[in-house]
């Protein structure tokens, strides 16, 4: 597979809605089927008394693109929005959405948001892209947050918000759609196998941990829309496992060692994970220096 360096081009995005569950939609790239990792996933549910959203997306213009595609199914007040994370791709678009839209994070999500967005812009500017609609978001954060746990009654729909431990950032948030055995991960998991996690903040063995929690937790039945990319089931998080794994591993063997720079690249590639179409720019550039404690391969 071709590698890429950019996760995807934001100005060809077209998002639509596929029925998941009894009344709960992935709302998802149109290139979906097509690679191994596309734009930002988002998702709703509509119950009796209302819709809840699952992330806003990268920008105004997606974000009117999730809005619509929930009018496509019902004319119900989308009563909350559920951001998983801070980045930017999973909530820039909450400016887009009704003032009445009860906003949901984790508090240190709305913390970052609020003490970090700039810096956030600017990463995403430098992942997507320039004059791609980022430098017109305005941000807005949680109308309320979540420490451990909460849960939502839309009616015939329960929707159950979790926080299970350090993934990706500080505050990631899964959510579950209890009478359909659904839950939405944000980039907890990034995408199906042939995808590996992305190490961005380090703290691996947190990340570790929060994998085998969300492993435990669910069943073999469970449908997960991960960040990006298709939907999974409960086995495809062993392959994010098995890679943290053999990925401290290697780094505690190197580091023992006391190997070169160019040895360590030569001894952390992993080939046999390198099918995923951003194993060149995330393996090497993010997660190796992650595991290695901040020692650039």
């Amino acid at each position: 597979m071709q590698q890429k360096s950019k996760p995807f081009e934001l100005a060809d995005v077209t998002m639509r809605a596929r029925e998941i569950g009894e009344s709960v939609y992935a709302v998802m790239a149109a290139d979906v089927d097509e690679t191994d990792h596309t734009a930002t996933n988002a998702g709703f549910v509509v119950g009796e008394s209302g819709v809840l959203v699952i992330e806003s997306l990268s920008n105004g213009r997606l974000a009117s693109q999730v809005i619509g595609e929930v009018r496509k199914i019902t004319p119900a007040p989308i009563r909350f929005l559920v951001n998983t994370s801070f980045h930017g791709d999973h909530c820039f678009g909450n400016f887009a959405f009704p003032s009445q839209t009860v906003i949901i994070h984790h508090e240190a999500t709305k913390r970052i948001i609020e003490e970090r967005f700039e810096q956030d812009r600017e990463f995403m500017i430098g992942l997507l892209g320039a004059n791609e609609g980022i430098e017109e978001v305005v941000p807005r954060s949680a109308d309320v947050t979540v420490t451990e746990s909460c849960s939502v009654d839309l009616g015939g729909k329960h929707v159950d918000i979790a926080y299970i431990g350090f993934c990706q950032t500080e505050g990631d948030l899964v959510v579950r759609i209890r009478e359909d055995n659904i839950i939405f991960v944000g980039n907890a998991l990034q995408a199906p196998p042939p995808a590996f996690p992305w190490l961005l903040d380090g703290r691996v063995a947190d990340s570790l941990a929060t994998y085998r929690r969300l492993y435990e937790m669910l069943d073999d039945d469970t449908l997960i829309v991960p960040g990006h990319g298709g939907t999974m089931r409960r086995s495809d998080i062993l392959h994010s496992i098995s890679y943290i794994e053999r990925l401290t591993s290697l780094a505690r063997d190197a580091k023992e060692q006391g190997m070169s720079q160019e040895r360590i690249r030569e001894a952390l590639a992993m080939k046999e994970y390198s099918d995923y179409s951003m194993y060149d720019f995330i393996h090497f550039n993010v997660n190796i220096p992650a595991a290695l404690g901040g020692m650039t391969p």
